[in-house]
């Protein structure tokens, strides 16, 4: 499926991907997904989606601090946005649901087209989503490997870098310099987020 994007969209439309999460908080395996998209995807951009709520109730850090931290994130990379369409759906019953995101985005942006980028990690539970057919109709869909599941034709395995891990780490003190761009750390560090 790597490699699919050009399915959805008249020839001559502005191509963004889309790369969603919770990004609590965004880290390197993040960026090498949103690069690999960028160099080998007919896209022009590629825009970070943090979720407004965790779709199964999970505590996040607040959404603003989510979009700054992937904010300094994206300046690394040429090509890489932040797209906070999930804040102007917050009143919205079906905020959170891809679908909803999605439906927002295309009335919002008519002259792009959409593809939305999913790990191999989450591809088995596209069957559970609200409105998977509806997801597949708006944007294409691009699958990324992700280390311990199986790999994904033309696709490389990205590490399996845990947010979960990283804030267990950072509440323990413990060094995640490795795992976490620097300009982020640092906006963690200041915030005194995940302590």
């Amino acid at each position: 499926m790597a490699g699919e994007v050009a399915s959805a969209g008249a020839a001559g439309r502005k191509r963004v991907a889309l790369l969603g999460g919770s990004f609590n908080p965004p880290h390197v395996a993040h960026l090498m997904v949103a690069y690999w998209t960028l160099a080998t995807q007919d896209v022009r951009e590629v825009w970070l989606l943090p979720s407004y709520r965790h779709p199964f109730g999970k505590d996040l850090a607040a959404f603003d601090d989510r979009v700054r931290m992937c904010e300094l994130a994206a300046r690394g990379v040429r090509g890489v946005a932040v797209c906070t369409a999930e804040r102007e759906l917050a009143d919205d019953p079906l905020v959170g649901k891809t679908v909803r995101t999605l439906e927002h985005l295309v009335a919002k942006h008519p002259d792009t087209g959409f593809a939305l980028v999913v790990g191999a990690d989450i591809l088995p539970d596209t069957p559970k989503w609200y409105r998977w057919d509806r997801v597949t109709e708006l944007a294409s869909v691009v699958v990324v490997g992700r280390e311990g599941f199986p790999p994904v034709p033309g696709a490389p395995s990205f590490p399996a870098v845990s947010s979960t891990e990283i804030r267990a780490r950072i509440a323990k003190g413990e060094d995640v310099s490795g795992l976490v761009p620097r300009k982020v750390r640092e906006y963690v560090e200041a915030r005194g987020l995940y302590r």
